[in-house]
């Protein structure tokens, strides 16, 4: 074969080759999906104390008892569950402080914080104790975290809170007729939370 010839061929390789690496295309569309937004829910609560103290026993004697209602209120976009728990300090007298947490609403409106002049309770008798009473036992063995904390309620598997909705809790303290509370003290800070679950 002539040497003419073999360059020809070869040549001819090289275009067939570099051919077959490239793609045309004759047609071609697109489409797409416009508008697309995203944002996340929100879980809020909130009461009505305006940072003032709930519940205050001073000086106190055998049977004294202290009792104050708190408005609490779900804003949140998303259905929560709420657990109420508090912080416990002091010297020793919450083991011989007797506290009662008692769910319910107010007939009329709710009167100024903590007056319970027109409280109503919840009609279910949650932990036997009464209508609407969620906890009844002394302040030292009131749950202390969330991971212990009383559902809210806490009889049939916690209810989903949702936007809107408000409860009023009635606390009442008693002092127990025991010496050996005499010169001691507690401090304590009561918590509803709510999580989205």
């Amino acid at each position: 074969m002539p040497r003419r010839s073999v360059l020809v061929l070869a040549a001819i390789a090289l275009v067939v080759t570099i051919a077959g690496t490239q793609t045309w295309a004759a047609y071609n569309a697109a489409t797409g999906n416009t508008a697309n937004s995203f944002a996340s829910g929100s879980v809020v609560l909130s009461d009505n104390d305006s940072d003032a103290a709930l519940l205050t026993l001073a000086a106190a004697v055998p049977g004294a008892t202290d009792t104050g209602c708190i408005t609490v209120s779900y804003t949140g976009s998303l259905a929560a569950a709420v657990r109420l728990y508090g912080t416990t300090s002091g010297t020793g007298l919450a083991a011989y402080l007797d506290l009662k947490v008692t769910r319910g609403s107010f007939s009329g409106g709710p009167p100024a914080f903590d007056s319970c002049t027109t409280f109503a309770p919840d009609a279910t008798d949650y932990v036997g104790s009464g209508s609407g009473v969620i906890y009844n036992g002394t302040l030292l063995a009131y749950p202390d975290d969330y991971a212990t904390a009383t559902a809210d309620p806490p009889s049939g598997g916690a209810e989903s809170w949702t936007s809107g909705e408000t409860h009023v809790y009635k606390l009442q303290v008693t002092l127990q007729d025991n010496a050996a509370a005499k010169s001691k003290t507690a401090t304590q800070i009561f918590t509803w939370e709510a999580r989205n679950t």
